[in-house]
């Protein structure tokens, strides 16, 4: 039976797991944009580093859904809005 070589490197995903999570609004401050521009940009955004935690069966009239985001998920989208297609 032949095993894998050993690396150094964390499987994919392992460094946002370890990464601090910030709140929508702390990116929209940070950037300077409003937080429903950054959550726009991050709603269907998915993969390492994006948590979310549906906050529903509250007595509101509507659901939420909280999204945390560590800086490597950010800078994953940061890269993706700076992009020169996007710039007029």
């Amino acid at each position: 039976m032949t095993s894998l070589p050993q690396t150094d490197q964390p499987p994919p995903g392992r460094e946002a797991f370890s990464e601090t999570h910030f709140a929508v609004r702390y990116w929209a401050e940070r950037w300077g944009f409003s937080v429903k521009t950054v959550r726009e940009w991050f709603r269907d955004e998915y993969g390492p580093g994006i948590l979310r935690q549906r906050n529903s069966g509250r007595r509101s009239k509507r659901d939420y859904t909280t999204i945390m985001i560590s800086a490597s998920a950010a800078a994953r989208v940061y890269a993706k809005r700076t992009v020169r297609e996007l710039i007029h």
